[in-house]
């Protein structure tokens, strides 16, 4: 993604579905070590920032369904710690008073 072209020994080994478009690209990546996170996100013309809204959130409800399938929590408790964390980093972010500080 975005020109790496070797793997990550990090990276998670992604199965796409049978049904993934030919047309379909890549939009981001999440990555997270013990002292910081980093996001890549790829801006097209073909997508709006309310489009990467409502990808958060479906990425979210994924997490939420994998946490249960996992046998760790339900998938309500997983959901509502998700959306907890959000709320969160919305709220530390908000009082650094830089929309752009991630770490």
């Amino acid at each position: 993604m975005f020109g790496l072209h070797r793997p990550h020994k990090g990276e998670l080994p992604l199965v796409t579905s049978e049904g993934l478009s030919p047309d379909a690209w890549e939009l981001a990546r999440f990555w997270i070590n013990g002292e910081r996170s980093l996001v890549v996100t790829g801006v097209e013309e073909r997508w709006s920032p309310e489009l990467m809204g409502s990808l958060l959130l479906e990425c979210a409800r994924t997490a939420a369904t994998a946490y249960a399938h996992a046998g760790s929590m339900s998938e309500d408790e997983a959901w509502a710690r998700i959306l907890k964390g959000l709320d969160e980093e919305r709220q530390r972010l908000s009082r650094s008073g830089d929309k752009h500080d991630h770490e």
